[in-house]
């Protein structure tokens, strides 16, 4: 059967060499920014381009004690696989962030609830000019 194009469950994230387990979301974001120009008598921007772009991803788990174990400032590659919603070959996105720097971890948990962690990565280009998102079709 022909892969659905369309995603439900995470498998395989890890953050370098630390697998992430009990992931319940995950979110990438391109981050791009656009910048607008107008001058004279423009009563609307004339020119409208992405000047920079700040990819991000945010991983969240039940497993707590790993996402919180990733300190402030490590830098890996976050990888993650998005499952085709039937599970057909060929319909898995496979997401790689490289050179993801961990901004922030946190973690919460309600009275009579799970509780869940969820880490914050921001990504540089190594050149400038190469995206550090990336994904594929697996």
């Amino acid at each position: 059967m022909a892969a659905t194009k369309l995603q439900a469950n995470w498998t395989a994230v890890s953050f370098g060499s630390a697998p992430i387990t009990r992931v319940s979301q995950v979110t990438f974001t391109q981050g791009g920014s656009l910048t607008s120009y107008a001058a004279d008598g423009d009563r609307f921007p004339t020119v409208v381009v992405n000047t920079l772009s700040k990819p991000k991803a945010t991983v969240t788990s039940g497993d707590a004690a790993a996402l919180m174990a990733i300190a402030p400032g490590t830098t890996a590659t976050l990888s993650a696989t998005h499952k085709d919603a039937k599970g057909e070959v060929g319909g898995d996105i496979l997401y790689v962030l490289a050179n993801a720097v961990a901004e922030n971890a946190e973690t919460s948990g309600a009275h009579g609830q799970f509780g869940t962690a969820t880490l914050s990565v921001m990504a540089y280009s190594s050149d400038g000019i190469t995206n550090p998102l990336s994904f594929t079709r697996a």
